[in-house]
Order: structure tokens, then sequence, then C-alpha cells
């Protein structure tokens, strides 16, 4: 030991402290950069040298560059993103379906209670070709509030599935993105080396997926990071990463994951975050919407033709309807077609006024028995049996189309009647709302009473009578029912706020609490970098006077 150990102490010393202030100009640098975290130098000690009867240590050096970082912080942080993600997904569509189910003063209720009192004042002159003329004319707004309504559902849906495919490509480029810094961080750190910057950038892909997909994410002893599904459908596996694709069948759109040669659903319990919440709206939420709009509409449908085709015009017809009432009613689902579900009775089929009623004699009949007893009575339909995804089956009844209107023949189906182990079908009708239009377009066919006396108001005072009947499940009125259905959006709209409110609040403060941890405090880098520069000018000052002594011990040699 002697000079030249103490100059190479000093050297250590400078190279270390100047190593230190490299690293702190980093942080410093990336005090704004989004999931960065604080790096620090690690410093150990030369292995001492034995000299004399004690050992003297020969220096210092950056053993390693640490990076902060909390597990428990991380993970917080991911489970906030997708529930974050769920919330924000739902925000603007459910904003878009407040607008459509308005409750101020123009919105379906109000189209719906002029309609009424379009009859209300037909039953005050009962001829007058005015008040008829704006029986027709409520009543095609009414239909065109109903079909704009049922658009505008559609138009949301669509839109969910553009916003999906819109991301598709980013969510699938993070994802390779994920197994390329997988192989990166394997490769380094299996040196010995640390992958501090990488690491970095996983952690934020990872959030991001999270608040996308609601991914789940295991770290290997390697380093890689495995990412999968909700469910358990693998998206990483080391450095090689799936991609979801996107299947569109007309309107409809699936998310599909292919692993080798089989193909996998993505719905439901397979998917979280942003992508989850927007097919809970578009698969759940507004089909229930558009379920009882379509059941609104039918209902109206068949209560004001019921009526209306009972009574009689100025011209003395009868038996026309007042609503085009398009087809394909749809039965409730049956587990078995081919049993002996029914026993005999009524059934009562209308066609475009045209009356097909017929009587099942006693005996069984199957739900096919019963669709093909329909067909057996000649009218302009078709009934069909056709057996869905579920493996349940359903009654169709489909009218022909009437070219010289441009719209399906009017059908009304009754078959509560029919009685046996099952219950008798009760037809409901997909579309009407977006199918729902006037068939009436002379005045003089306007049915005001139940005769075609100038002054017979007993029709037009049954139809205004409904606007006060609680025709829809018996329980509410036309208006009531929409109340319920714009109360329900906006419950809805309500509740998404809380939940979207509490989950950013929970993380920002999960990211102020990371922040703590891991983040860049420009205070103390500054600390930092204080002590460091202290050591490498004292460093610089020990090379300073070990050169100085070895210039002295050199001269007395001289």
């Amino acid at each position: 030991m002697g000079l030249a150990a103490a100059l190479n102490t000093g050297k250590t010393s400078l190279f270390t402290n100047q190593k230190a202030i490299e690293i702190t100009g980093v942080n410093i640098a990336n005090v704004n950069t989004e999931g960065y975290s604080r790096q620090t130098a690690v410093f150990s000690d030369y292995p001492a040298l034995n000299f004399g009867d004690y050992f003297i240590g020969t220096g210092v050096k950056v053993s390693d560059v640490q990076r902060e970082y909390d597990a428990f912080i991380s993970e917080q942080l991911l489970d906030k993103s997708q529930q974050l993600g769920a919330e924000d997904a739902k925000e603007a569509p459910l904003a878009e379906l407040e607008r459509i189910f308005s409750v101020g003063e123009e919105n379906l209720a109000t189209e719906i209670d002029r309609f009424f009192d379009a009859w209300q004042e037909l039953s005050a002159n009962p001829s007058g070709q005015v008040e008829r003329d704006l029986v027709i004319q409520r009543g095609e707004l009414l239909a065109s509030e109903f079909n704009t309504i049922s658009n505008d559902l559609d138009n949301v849906a669509a839109n969910i599935n553009t916003t999906v495919l819109s991301e598709l490509d980013a969510v699938n480029l993070k994802l390779t993105e994920i197994a390329d810094l997988n192989q990166r961080i394997q490769t380094i750190e299996a040196k010995g080396q640390t992958a501090n910057s990488f690491r970095d950038q996983r952690d934020q892909l990872l959030q991001e997926l999270t608040y996308a997909l609601g991914v789940q994410s295991f770290e290997e002893p390697s380093g890689a990071v495995n990412v999968q599904l909700p469910g358990g459908l693998p998206l990483v596996q080391n450095s090689s990463a799936l991609q979801l694709e996107a299947v569109q069948s007309g309107d409809s759109l699936e998310l599909q994951l292919v692993i080798g040669g089989s193909s996998f659903d993505v719905s439901g319990r397979n998917l979280g975050g942003k992508f989850s919440g927007l097919f809970e709206l578009r698969d759940e939420f507004i089909p229930s919407l558009k379920q009882d709009l379509d059941y609104t509409a039918y209902q109206m449908i068949q209560e004001v033709n019921a009526l209306h085709e009972s009574g009689m015009g100025l011209d003395g017809s009868t038996g026309i309807p007042f609503f085009q009432n398009p087809g394909n009613h749809m039965s409730q689902a049956y587990a078995d077609n081919t049993v002996a579900g029914f026993v005999g009775g009524n059934v009562s089929l209308v066609v475009d006024g045209v009356d097909y009623s017929f009587s099942l004699a006693a005996g069984t009949y199957s739900l096919d028995d019963v669709r093909d007893q329909i067909n057996a009575q000649g009218a302009p339909l078709t009934a069909e049996t056709a057996q869905d995804e579920s493996g349940n089956w359903h009654l169709m009844i489909t009218p022909d189309y009437d070219l010289t209107r441009n719209s399906p023949l009017s059908v009304s189906v009754d078959l509560s009647e029919l009685a046996g182990s099952y219950d008798a079908p009760e037809f409901s009708m997909s579309s009407s709302a977006a199918l729902m239009s006037v068939a009436v377009r002379d005045t003089s066919k306007v049915a005001a009473g139940d005769s075609s006396a100038p002054g017979d108001n007993t029709n037009a005072l049954e139809v205004a009578a409904l606007k006060d009947k609680n025709a829809v499940n018996g329980e509410d009125t036309f208006v009531s029912f929409y109340g319920k259905m714009a109360a329900r959006v906006g419950v809805e709209a309500s509740q998404s706020e809380l939940a979207r409110r509490g989950s950013g609040d929970a993380l920002d403060q999960l990211k102020t609490m990371r922040d703590g941890v891991a983040g860049v405090s420009l205070e103390e880098e500054m600390i930092a970098l204080i002590k460091y520069q202290r050591g490498f000018e004292a460093s610089a000052k020990l090379l300073s006077t070990v050169d100085e002594m070895m210039s002295t011990v050199l001269g007395i040699i001289q």
C-alpha cells in the first residue's frame, strides 16, 4: 500500500461521484415523464487489502442502479385503472342516450300526449276534416319519433363498434411491444445488469392495457411478464404476443382470440376495462332499452288498431288498422317444439283487417303443429319455427309485404286461449319502433265512431281514453312507461358518473402515493446533486494532494 493505492482510491471516488451525478441528471431530466421511476446509485466498496495487521479499503464503485418500485401500489394502480376504464367508456354513450331519452319539453312522451289529444279534439267534431287531418299528422309524427329513437339506439351501438375497431390496433401494438420488452429485459438482466428504463416502459404499457382490457399480469423469475385476459385467455407469453381480431357480420361485431387453430370469443368475463364497459352497454343496456321501446310501440299499435278496426269511417269503411303492424312476431322460448305442449283452444288471427281466426279441436299439439295450423288458414303470412343459439324454439309470424303501401301488412295474433303444459306464446314484435308507420291516408277512413254518422264520436273518445289506460304491462300508461325508460337512463348515467369519479379519485391518490415512493422530487435531486458534487470535488482534491506528494517523493529521489 502506498501513494499508488491512494491515487487509485481517489480515482474510483471521482468516477463514482461522476456516475452518481449523471444518474441524478437523468432523474431531473425525466421529472415530467409519465411512468418514470426514480433511479438511485447503489455504492459499494472495493475489497480491502491486508496492510500489516489491518485491512485498508481500495476505493468505491457503483454496484447497481436501483429503480424505486412498490409492488403493492403498482397492483392497486392496475386495479383502479381497469375500473376507471370501464366507467370512462360509458360516459359518451350514456350522454347520447340521455339526449335520446330526453326529459325536456320535446320528447316521445310529448308526441304521445299530442297524438291522443288530437283524438280528443276529433271527438268534439267527428266529421271535421281539419281534426281528421290532425289525427293522421300526429300519428305520423308519433311514428316518426319512435323510428328516430330506434335508429338513434342503433347508431349508439354502431358508434360503440366503431370505437372498439379504432382502438383495437393500438391494443394489439401494445401487446407486441410488451413481448419485445420482455425479450430485452431478459437479455439484459441475464447478464446481471438492470433494465430499469425498459421496466418503466413495460409498466406503463401494462397500465394502459389494463385500462383498455382489464388484463392481468404475472412476472416470471426470468423477468418476463405474462399477460392474460380476466377470463384466463393468454395474450403475452414471454416474447410471444397474440392478437385480438374483430369479426364483423352485418351490424354485429365480436372480438376473437386465435390460439393455434382455435378461435375463442372474447366477451363477458373475458373482458375488463374500457372494452368491457362498451360491450356492457352495447349488449345489455341498449338492447333492454330497445326491447322496451319496441314493446311500447307494439302495445300502442295493438291498442289503437283494435279500436280503430272496430270503428267505422265516414265512408262506411271498417276493419282498417290505423297503424301498420309489420311482422316478425317472436314468441317466448320453448325447450322443445316436438312434444305435445298444447291442447285445443281458439286462435285469433287478423291480417290487414281480414279475420282468419280458427279453433284447434281437443287434442295435443306441438309448437310445429300450431305453426302448421296457422299456415293452413290461407292468410297472407308465413309462420315458422326456429331454434336459437341457446337451443330454445320460437314461433315467428311474418306477414306478406304490400308493395302499394310499401310496408308489411298489418297482423294481429292472439294465442292466449290455447292451453296446455306450456303457456300460450305471448307475442311481442321486434323492431316495432323502427317500422312503425300510419296505415290510414284518407281522412274519410279515420274511424271516429261506431257508425258513419257525422256526429258519432264514440270511437274517438275510446282512442283518446287510451292516454290514461295502463296499457303497458297492465301497470303503466304509455307516457309513464317512457318515463321509466328515461329514468333508467338517467340513473345509469348518474351511477356511472359517481363510479367514474370515485375510481378517478382513487387512481389520483394512488398516483400520488406512487410519486411519493418512485417519483422524482426536484428538491431531493438537488440535495443529492450537491452531495455528489462535493464528493467529486473532494475526490479531485484527494488526487491533487496525492499528486503533489508523489512529486515531492520523486524530487527527493532526484
